[in-house]
């Protein structure tokens, strides 16, 4: 490997490791509940897109975000492809937290996909797009398998019909 591989590869993972960062602050900010901090991580046009909780474009409108009451991001299994000033990523979400629900509140169980795209603004990796995909908002005492998004029953599947097993003919000889 020669001595330009070399830098290349080393700002790739330092790049990366700034990208991880990044996630990381969105998580920790969003559980703080800290919305100036937390907006501060997008782009000025940057989007907040999800497919249960709607879609919300530019950093103002980002930041107006009302947070759950208590939530706890967990982040795993990143994958992270960096091109000279853009990247994207994906992540996978598991967040214990809890919905207002009237005047009361409920407990959930979160699990989630990211797809990102990031932008390197005045040498800063930022927020582009986060795009949250829902695998489950499920109540706490229900689980995932009895109601996968809160406020949705899941259908019981039909039971097949057991086939009457074969019976193997013996040859008489």
């Amino acid at each position: 490997m020669t001595l330009n591989e070399m830098e290349r590869e080393l700002k790739r993972f330092k790049d990366i490791e700034a990208i991880v960062r990044l996630r990381s602050l969105y998580c920790y900010y969003a559980d703080l509940k800290d919305c100036d901090n937390w907006a501060n991580l997008f782009t000025e046009d940057g989007v907040f897109e999800t497919d249960v909780f709607g879609v919300y474009e530019g950093r103002e409108t980002i930041r107006a975000l009302q947070h759950l009451p208590f939530a706890v991001h967990y982040v795993a299994n990143p994958i992270i492809d960096v091109d000279g000033d853009r990247a994207t990523g994906k992540w996978l979400l598991f967040e214990p937290c809890t919905f207002p629900v009237g005047k009361k509140r409920q407990p959930v169980w979160g699990m989630a996909k990211y797809e990102d795209e990031y932008r390197r603004i005045d040498g800063v990796w930022k927020f582009k797009r986060v795009k949250l995909m829902s695998h489950t908002w499920a109540p706490y005492e229900k689980g995932w398998e009895k109601e996968r998004i809160i406020g949705q029953s899941k259908k019981k599947p039909a039971k097949a019909k057991a086939k009457p097993k074969a019976r193997a003919k013996a040859k008489r000889r």
